[in-house]
């Protein structure tokens, strides 16, 4: 998956970039002035600055992330309710089937810097990314007693992608009971839920609201054979520690 030449990430910089900036996130700065400072030193680029941004956090919050990781163990077989934040966790698959650019951020979450709406040439490959996820959590049978998938209801059809989505779940998930939500305020719908569930999604804000987390994205990346454009683990020198579906 190569780096679109119009969106030119200059890997030396961002490598500099990325350890000055979490440096500022975890001596507390907020994200915009960690941010600004290191944009304006490093010169960075929309995309370099968007790239920082998504995949690049505090100390903090990337060792809280880790402990949050779901590996399911004999011991919480079948009482689990996952939650899934569903164009949140979607895009990004559909930007891997596509070939296109994806990053493995620092906190272990595999994550796009495309758009957030689904054009109409994408809609002939949704199958492929509902069947890659079913695939996957089809290796979690007895773990997810129930699955709910939480869509933005004021996306262009999102009835019919989550309704399909949901239909395709349950042809491989026929331990769980599968139910959708369209909210118009799906993020705080999915924190709403995180106390009791796990949480599938990408978002940092969701992450940081969770308590524990399955990396789907991820999931989809190493079950595709797919790498991502720029580790970012390897970056601050650390791996991912956690259970993939294989365990």
């Amino acid at each position: 998956m190569a780096v679109d030449s119009g969106k030119r990430i200059r890997m030396s910089t961002i490598f500099d970039a990325a350890h000055d900036y979490r440096f500022l996130l975890s001596r507390g700065y907020s994200l915009s002035q960690a941010l600004n400072i290191v944009s304006q030193h490093y010169l960075l680029n929309e995309y370099e600055r968007l790239l920082l941004f998504r995949c690049v956090h505090s100390s903090k919050y990337v060792h809280e992330t880790a402990r949050k990781l779901f590996c399911p163990s004999k011991e919480n077989l079948g009482n689990n309710v996952l939650v899934i934040d569903f164009y949140n966790i979607i895009l990004t698959i559909l930007t891997m089937i596509k070939s296109e650019d994806v990053y493995l951020c620092d906190d272990c979450l595999v994550r796009d810097l495309r758009g957030s709406k689904i054009r109409d040439s994408e809609r002939e490959l949704l199958d492929r990314v509902f069947n890659t996820i079913a695939n996957i959590l089809a290796s979690y049978r007895n773990v997810f007693a129930e699955i709910i998938v939480v869509a933005d209801k004021n996306v262009s059809h999102s009835l019919d992608d989550v309704r399909e989505f949901s239909n395709t779940l349950r042809k491989v998930s026929q331990e769980a009971r599968v139910t959708f939500i369209l909210s118009p305020t799906p993020d705080s719908k999915t924190v709403s839920m995180a106390v009791n569930s796990v949480i599938a999604s990408t978002d940092s804000v969701i992450v940081e609201n969770s308590y524990r987390i399955l990396p789907l994205t991820t999931l989809a990346l190493h079950s595709m054979g797919l790498k991502p454009v720029i580790d970012f683990t390897n970056i601050f020198g650390h791996t991912c520690q956690y259970c993939d579906s294989k365990s």
